[in-house]
């Protein structure tokens, strides 16, 4: 309630529950605020005294743990929020894209209370992160604040998410290659799986956006061509792999050869390479990890025989020029399938970098990704007849529906279907 006492001078009162429950009557009156030359600046329509019992009413409204309240800033809630995502484990990488996101919506509206948060307040700021990074941002944006306040509501510091029902625009401009990546047809594997061996087509470096710009010309070099480059970077069974098993690029990049049966023609996922802010590559296991579960997986037999074949080639590369011993305390190298020239880990940014070269030289649009192999072998486990429960556990998915729609491709045409609408009509008996 907002009583003005004289001009220029308001009385704002308001009831508060507590942490014990009691109901509480803060009372505040315009606090005094003079100019330049020392004179009273009038409060003409009590916006002051209402900041002064809503900052008191804050500080007594809390919740249970004392921490979250509807006063509490957005800034405030990010660095709780951020905090508990570290305690559940969340991977390093998706933290850090989260920051990102965070600095854009703290300097937005990140000194606003939560009760001040309205759905159009955020659908705004969304549309506004569209235009100027793209659809994938803006929907990143409605995850990150979205968890926000569903952990505020969890605290009990509001009763409802404003985000929830706030609803993404539909007319952005794509910024760059947002559409995700692309299915690869049987045929283009084929192609790929050849071509990273046997291709002769010139296979130039990739110019910096300053060598891009500049008008002085590039000193001219003679290029390798895709096969002699793939072998160099060491690539060609790399991607022989991932077409052959589906694999993330970071799983066939933190596959150990403990991992490997090749008797039983079988690899299982145990860890993945990641980057970590303040210590480099890491390879990591976790028993939870969406994007490495654990599992076995039965291996085609052109996998087979290039890992046999890749085996004896590392282990003659090994005689030759042998793994450093390991400093007293580190830990010792490890036996990895796709070791760096050192016997290190390999970046998997890198290596994709590496593949965008080739896939370049080779004409291949540039929404062909490592990630479209696995759209690859779900498209053809679904064409051989195998369930989706089967193509699931093949690609490290817990909920097969979500095989059927994001990996298996669509919109083809299915002559199979027309065949048995034929047998059907024509052969009634």
């Amino acid at each position: 309630m907002l009583t003005e006492l004289s001009p220029g001078r308001w009385k704002a009162r308001v009831l508060v529950r507590d942490a014990s429950g009691e109901r509480r009557d803060v009372v505040r009156v315009s606090p005094v605020k003079l100019d330049s030359r020392g004179r009273n600046i009038p409060d003409r329509n009590g916006s002051r005294a209402v900041d002064a019992v809503l900052a008191v009413a804050g500080s007594i409204r809390v919740d249970a743990g004392g921490q979250l309240s509807d006063s509490t800033s957005v800034r405030q809630l990010w660095a709780l929020y951020r905090n508990y995502l570290v305690e559940q484990g969340r991977a390093s990488a998706t933290v850090e894209r989260y920051d990102l996101m965070a600095e854009m919506f703290n300097t937005a509206f990140g000194g606003r209370r939560l009760l001040e948060v309205t759905t159009s307040s955020v659908e705004a700021f969304l549309k506004d992160v569209g235009k100027a990074k793209g659809p994938g941002t803006m929907r990143t944006g409605r995850n990150v604040l979205s968890g926000m306040f569903r952990y505020a509501v969890r605290k009990d510091a509001l009763s409802v998410n404003p985000v929830r029902e706030s609803q993404l625009a539909q007319n952005v401009e794509p910024k760059g290659r947002t559409g995700g990546s692309r299915d690869i047809t049987v045929d283009e594997l084929r192609f790929i799986l050849a071509a990273v061996r046997t291709s002769k087509l010139a296979c130039p470096r990739k110019l910096s956006r300053a060598e891009r710009i500049r008008e002085t010309p590039v000193k001219s070099y003679t290029p390798p061509t895709v096969a002699e480059f793939c072998e160099s970077a060491d690539l060609a069974d790399w991607v022989t792999l991932l077409a052959g098993t589906g694999l993330r690029r970071s799983q066939a990049l933190g596959l150990l050869w403990s991992d490997v049966d090749l008797a039983g023609r079988t690899l299982r996922t145990t860890g993945k390479v990641v980057r970590v802010k303040g210590e480099g590559l890491v390879r990591v296991v976790g028993d939870d990890d969406p994007k490495n579960r654990k599992g076995a997986i039965a291996l085609p037999d052109f996998v087979v025989e290039m890992l046999k074949r890749r085996r004896k080639d590392l282990a003659a590369r090994k005689l030759a020029s042998p793994p450093k011993k390991a400093d007293e305390g580190k830990p010792a190298d490890l036996d990895l399938v796709f070791p760096s020239a050192v016997w290190t880990l390999r970046d998997p940014q890198n290596v994709g970098h590496e593949w965008q070269r080739v896939r370049d030289a080779l004409g291949i649009p540039d929404d062909v990704t490592a990630h479209s192999f696995r759209g690859a072998v779900a498209t053809i486990l679904d064409d051989a007849g195998l369930s989706a429960r089967v193509t699931a556990d093949v690609l490290g998915h817990v909920d097969p529906a979500m095989t059927q729609r994001r990996y298996m491709a669509r919109g083809r045409v299915h002559h199979a279907a027309a065949d048995a609408l034929n047998r059907a009509v024509s052969n009634p008996g």
